[in-house]
């Protein structure tokens, strides 16, 4: 048994099949005829056919494809089997069988003394049948590099790298946070000593504001006091007033010689 080729009815390349070791040359297989499925002896008498009137006739097998015993040649994406070259080769086959058979004939009609040589059978050189079943861009599309896929290890690698980034990263942020809080305990010292020296700078205006008012109130009191002197030294000098009045009304009275006219 031998390993040949069978192709579609096109000539496309579709699987192998085991075939004799003497099988050589090109022959048709044909598509599975489905069975029909037998019909209701109830139904089959109910609509029996006349007499007269012939049964179906069997539905030719139909080409599928065919079986090829010639191998592939190496190097074709897609096998196709030229099945037009084929026939024509067929039909030079035929045509050369022709030629020599009647070349033949006439040879051995001649005399024994005067045939000469026989004719030979030269056959025709076989073309290519087997042909490449897909066009150039089909070809360039499926030669085109593609990306390979990773190896287990690749993506090991692909994911401790990414553990090691992610490390670095936590590590950047611990650090990073180490100074923002490193800054942030600065900036509260500060703010405390700040608030410190506000508070002392408070004591002292409070203490300052203290001061100025006690010496506010002394100096009210003093007002106060200066105040009730001059009213004092007022009503004193009220008092003067109406003292030296009556002193010179007693005057002019004396010097125009009556006192009692004064008292009158």
């Amino acid at each position: 048994m031998k390993a040949v080729s069978k192709v579609n009815i096109d000539g496309l390349y579709l699987e192998d099949t085991l075939v004799d070791d003497a099988f050589s040359g090109v022959v048709p297989f044909y598509a599975e005829i489905e069975p029909q499925q037998p019909a209701d002896p109830d139904e089959v008498e109910q609509e029996a056919a006349p007499e007269d009137e012939q049964p179906e006739e069997t539905p030719e097998p139909e080409i599928a494809g065919y079986i090829v015993g010639m191998l592939v040649p190496p190097g074709l994406f897609m096998p196709r089997f030229d099945i037009a070259a084929w026939e024509a080769y067929q039909n030079d086959l035929q045509d050369a069988e022709s030629d020599y058979r009647q070349a033949y004939d006439e040879w051995q009609a001649q005399p024994e003394d005067e045939r000469g040589e026989p004719p030979a059978f030269v056959p025709p050189e076989l073309p290519a049948i087997w042909i490449e079943g897909l066009t150039p861009e089909e070809i360039e599309e499926i030669t085109r590099p593609q990306p390979q896929e990773p190896t287990e290890l690749e993506l090991l690698a692909v994911v401790v790298e990414g553990i090691q980034q992610q490390n670095v990263q936590l590590q950047e942020a611990v650090v990073s946070s180490g100074e923002e809080l490193s800054a942030v305990k600065t900036a509260s010292e500060e703010q405390q000593v700040t608030l410190s020296a506000l508070g002392s700078e408070q004591v002292k205006q409070d203490l300052s504001t203290l001061d100025l008012k006690q010496q506010n109130n002394v100096i009210g009191a003093e007002l106060v006091k200066k105040d009730i002197s001059i009213l004092d030294l007022y009503m004193q000098n009220q008092v003067l007033g109406q003292m030296l009045a009556a002193l010179e009304l007693k005057l002019l009275a004396n010097g125009t010689g009556g006192e009692s006219n004064v008292q009158q």
